[in-house]
């Protein structure tokens, strides 16, 4: 067969072009298929877009607080179509990017769609003709897609999915957001800086339902400070939809597992349809699965570890894994995996007004909190509502992937003035 392959990747998200690349670093013959843009959801309709619009909205913030550095800046009215433009180049730019890792990496790419004929051939539709590729062992990276909703069918103009929310050129004057997870509260956030009266509403008991309790409810506080009506325990979301110019639907994400058929090859699926595995190996057993389509943390970076660690044969990923939501300010959490077991656990809280740097940068709103083990005095849990949370909380997560105790932690200097000091206060005011 002339498409032969050592390793053959269904699409080119961050978990299958990763993968690809350490599979052909060790000399394997290898081969992606993506049947639309490189880069996956993560690049194209999700994380990089949704962040150059939060970048965009803060920047428009910090013009807007130009007075507290005793400045007068003056902002010209906001056209969102330069500014999808400006989003589009630099999506394109980074896509460009990854097709030249994968050509420099002697990656083959295919754009087409690709379906299991057997266990080793996929059948792949290209723009031109229908192709067959064979290989050894077939990896499954074919991410995840918006999930619909009963009764709320998106119709890509008023009843939209983030994918639509990302590509809008005009600033909608009023939007619903149905669901509030992280994608929610972010383009809640996005949309109403940019002057959208937004509304959003969530079927549970708190915003971002998962998250710790007190950060919910602390960052519902800022929401409704920045003119987003939240509601929650919300059992009919859409009682006043005629109401509003756009509804936006963020109610999760779902398999895109079944369009591969893998009825070819009794591919076993759990209950809410994604590809079931251990250590990334399906049931059959030159197919593997990793990222999105495994139904395991929809997140970027998790899925490119898995991508890592199938290439490299290395066990399924067991640290801590921070979350981030880009609100205004950000908040972000990390625990580590036993955290739910500990049964006696004190907490350290520390605001950012307490800070220096905070002060100087004028980000006064939040707070960190931190959770010891009262037992091990090790740190298990991190917390932070407030300015730069989304990378403070990389520091939070070495901290407690290394098992650091607070001894530990107090043997270590922080730079002054710097916002990292907040994570070693909280430790600090640790009450036992």
């Amino acid at each position: 067969m002339e498409n032969k392959y050592d390793v053959a990747v269904i699409g080119a998200g961050p978990a299958g072009y990763t993968c690809a690349v350490e599979f052909a670093k060790q000399n394997l013959k290898t081969v992606i298929i993506e049947k639309e843009n490189l880069g996956g959801t993560c690049l194209n309709n999700g994380c990089i877009p949704t962040k150059f619009l939060w970048q965009v909205a803060k920047t428009k913030q910090i013009i807007s607080k130009s007075f507290e550095y005793a400045l007068k800046a003056k902002l010209e009215p906001v056209n969102f179509s330069d500014i999808i433009n400006k989003k589009n180049k630099l999506v394109a730019n980074l896509s460009k990017g990854i097709e030249r890792l994968l050509t420099a990496n002697n990656v083959d790419i295919i754009k087409g769609f690709a379906t299991f004929k057997d266990k080793n051939i996929l059948s792949v539709k290209t723009s031109e003709k229908e192709i067959e590729v064979f290989a050894n062992k077939i990896i499954i990276a074919a991410g995840s897609q918006c999930k619909n909703i009963a009764g709320m069918e998106f119709d890509h103009k008023k009843y939209i999915n983030s994918t639509d929310a990302l590509n809008l050129t005009e600033i909608p004057k009023t939007m619903l957001v149905i669901g509030a997870g992280a994608i929610g509260v972010e383009l809640s956030s996005i949309f109403s800086c940019f002057g959208t009266d937004v509304t959003l509403r969530e079927i549970c008991p708190q915003i971002l339902p998962s998250e710790d309790t007190e950060l919910a409810f602390e960052l519902t506080k800022v929401l409704a400070r920045q003119g987003i009506k939240v509601e929650v325990s919300c059992t009919d979301t859409l009682k006043d939809k005629d109401k509003f110019e756009k509804i936006l639907i963020v109610a999760g994400r779902q398999s895109s597992a079944e369009g591969l058929n893998i009825e070819n090859i009794k591919l076993n699926l759990d209950n809410k349809k994604f590809i079931e595995t251990k250590n990334y190996v399906t049931n059959i057993d030159n197919v593997y699965a990793i990222g999105d389509v495994t139904g395991k943390g929809f997140l970027a970076y998790t899925a490119e570890q898995d991508g890592i660690n199938a290439a490299k044969n290395l066990l399924q990923n067991n640290d801590p894994v921070p979350k981030v939501v880009f609100s205004f300010p950000p908040s972000a959490s990390v625990k580590s995996v036993d955290f739910d077991k500990c049964d006696d656990i004190s907490y350290g809280k520390v605001s950012f007004s307490a800070n220096a740097r905070a002060q100087i940068e004028a980000e006064r709103t939040g707070w960190v909190k931190v959770a010891i083990d009262n037992k091990t005095k090790k740190i298990k849990a991190v917390w932070i509502l407030g300015a730069n949370a989304d990378e403070l909380i990389n520091i939070a997560t070495v901290i407690i992937k290394a098992e650091m105790t607070i001894t530990d932690l107090s043997k270590n200097m922080f730079f002054h003035p710097g916002l990292a000091e907040l994570i070693l206060e909280a430790v600090r005011n640790v009450k036992n």
